[in-house]
């Protein structure tokens, strides 16, 4: 699928243009030029198409919602020579965060994705058309709100949030014009998890028997897994748990026992992928997770700390997904494909991670052993042994967290999962840089200036 102003004829040619309203980027725009393109479901599918790209963006998934997370905290370390995309990530600059473009990125495919609800049930087609579109768009919705919650908010139970509770602008409704583009302040962060679950909870009703087939689209695996991460991230640990094993029981794919040699990250699609964001050599030659972290000709900025490999014992498969260059130094081979073709698919839920949150939920709701038997089935397919001795208490919880971060490594988790759960950041050694406290405003990444300066009802995040 190409990045597009969408051009769609519906008897005569529409051009559907998306822009960022001049006055305020959080508050996106649209303009069409017939009703047609509403009422068509060649129309609806163009917008779609739209929100699904607005994904593939740079400032989204393909790389800056996947590597940052790992260079702010103490998975990755800078290569000495790097293209500079990172040097004020990796010591956590004041200002040097996640781009701005995920504010304004995330809310053009809000836009788009709430264009899509108004509209369906007028569009032409069959009812079980216009709910796998509608389906879509609610999952695709839930994504972008979470991925602005994480980025912009403390979570729900974070115990910060008593002293700042401002979450996100929660649009439900299109902008369509300038006229529309109102100014709004942020609402709270109960208000935009409670609208989290509800899209996801929308999406699986409408998805359930629905849905494509394919990883590479919204399907109702993927939603009960973006319900169970939002559940993970809330600490509603229950929902957490019932919604990663839907997940597992509807996921198309498997979990691969890494003993065949074969990298999985090398298929199209993962066999492990629950969703997945296709690629083509189209899309984002000039930024991607493959360009990061790739050694020459790509920019071989993220390496892989010293920490991280550590953590790996010599019988572990997993080792087979780290290389070292030629200048010595290691790197990933996640995104494995050509460097400036960007051919990699990224995975934006996998089987290993609904394990991995049934192990933490597990544990959370007193069942230590339900979580060890969760960590120990994808320990098996990584060539690990069962445990030697049972772990319980701190010491299960502290393997939970060490082998999320040994399986979702270079994932765009690291740092997430130590804000969600109020955890001092630790930095590499080699950087000689001191650990960030869970209460260091730095938490939390900067709104733009811009938008802030433009609309005097939304608040700075604290220390910006």
């Amino acid at each position: 699928m190409k990045r597009i102003l969408l051009a769609i004829t519906t008897g005569t040619l529409l051009m559907l243009l998306i822009s960022a309203c001049d006055l305020l980027e959080t508050e996106p725009t649209i303009s069409v030029s017939s009703d047609q393109v509403t009422t068509t479901v060649s129309g609806m599918e163009a917008i779609l198409i739209s929100a699904y790209d607005r994904l593939r963006a740079e400032n989204l998934y393909r790389y800056w919602i996947m590597g940052a997370p790992e260079i702010l905290a103490d998975n990755s370390q800078l290569h000495p020579i790097n293209s500079g995309r990172f040097s004020g990530q990796a010591e956590n600059q004041v200002g040097s965060h996640f781009t701005t473009g995920v504010w304004s990125t995330a809310y053009r495919l809000i836009n788009e994705a709430n264009i899509i609800i108004d509209a369906i049930e007028r569009t032409e087609t069959t009812q079980a058309t216009r709910d796998r579109i509608k389906g879509e768009a609610f999952f695709l919705r839930g994504m972008a709100y979470h991925e602005l919650h994480r980025v912009y908010a403390y979570e729900p139970n974070h115990p910060r949030l008593s002293t700042w509770g401002e979450g996100v602008i929660i649009r439900t409704t299109p902008t369509l014009g300038l006229s529309q583009a109102d100014l709004r302040a942020r609402s709270s962060v109960a208000e935009g998890y409670q609208l989290m679950e509800s899209d996801f909870l929308q999406a699986i009703e409408l998805l359930n028997g629905n849905d494509r087939g394919s990883v590479q689209f919204a399907n109702l695996a993927a939603a009960h897994a973006g319900l169970a991460r939002v559940y993970l991230y809330w600490e509603r640990w229950a929902e957490a748990y019932e919604h990663a094993g839907l997940a597992l029981e509807n996921a198309i794919g498997n979990l691969t026992d890494y003993s065949s040699g074969a990298n999985i990250f090398d298929m199209l699609p993962n066999p492990e992928a629950i969703f997945e964001l296709s690629f083509d050599n189209t899309h984002g030659s000039s930024g991607s997770m493959n360009a990061v972290t790739s050694p020459p000709p790509g920019w071989f900025d993220l390496l892989p700390s010293d920490e991280l490999l550590a953590l790996y014992s010599e019988d572990d498969l997993r080792n087979n997904l780290f290389a070292v260059h030629t200048d010595g130094f290691p790197y990933i081979l996640k995104y494995p494909g050509t460097v400036g073709q960007n051919t990699d698919n990224i995975v934006v839920f996998r089987i290993p991670e609904m394990m991995l949150i049934q192990a933490e939920a597990a544990y959370e709701l007193g069942q230590e052993s339900a979580a060890i038997g969760h960590l120990e089935t994808l320990r098996a397919a990584r060539g690990l042994e069962a445990y030697e001795t049972a772990l319980t208490g701190q010491a299960l919880f502290d393997e939970i967290f060490d082998e999320r971060r040994r399986e979702l490594a270079f994932e765009g988790h690291r740092w997430f999962d130590l804000k969600r759960r109020a955890m001092e950041v630790p930095k590499p050694s080699s950087t000689f840089l001191s650990p960030i406290g869970f209460d260091d405003f730095r938490i939390l990444a900067p709104l733009s200036s811009t938008q802030v300066e433009n609309n005097p009802l939304l608040n700075q995040n604290p220390g910006y």
